[in-house]
């Protein structure tokens, strides 16, 4: 089950929809990283995206059982496949906004744990690289219909 919000570019209704949909078809390769920049960026928060939506993590974070005494617990640790894609949008994102979706994170971790709010700050994120994709014209616009 994932939890997704109106106008979520999971759900095909994002803010910039059409230019998200040309430029995942013409910068993102069928396999493997895109293009250095924007194309790349663009890729490692989809795929964030993704594992969230539809796994809710669980393959974002690495989940062990520590032992202290008698009591135990859980320790959570980020992937670090995942650990890269979200250091790469570092520069590709507003300190702010990149800020927010590392604390944003940090509230998801858990099996299959759909956080507490705040997803918003995924398509957030994406509406600004397609912003700067649209903006650098890496893309073309003018057929996309409204």
């Amino acid at each position: 089950m994932s939890a997704t919000f109106k106008g979520s570019y999971w759900d095909n209704e994002g803010k910039y929809q059409q230019e998200y949909d040309a430029a995942w078809k013409t910068l993102i390769p069928s396999s493997g990283e895109a293009e250095d920049g924007l194309p790349e960026a663009l890729r490692a928060i989809s795929r964030i995206g993704y594992d969230y939506y539809n796994n809710g993590f669980c393959n974002l974070w690495q989940r062990w059982e520590e032992f202290d005494g008698e009591d135990h617990y859980d320790e959570y640790e980020m992937d670090s496949y995942y650990e890269g894609l979200v250091d790469y949008l570092r520069d590709h994102t507003p300190h702010n906004l990149h800020k927010e979706f590392r604390g944003w994170l940090q509230t998801t971790q858990g099996y299959c744990n759909w956080g507490n709010g705040g997803e918003d700050v995924i398509d957030r994120i994406i509406s600004h690289i397609i912003e700067q994709i649209i903006e650098q014209e890496l893309i073309e616009t003018e057929t996309l219909t409204a």
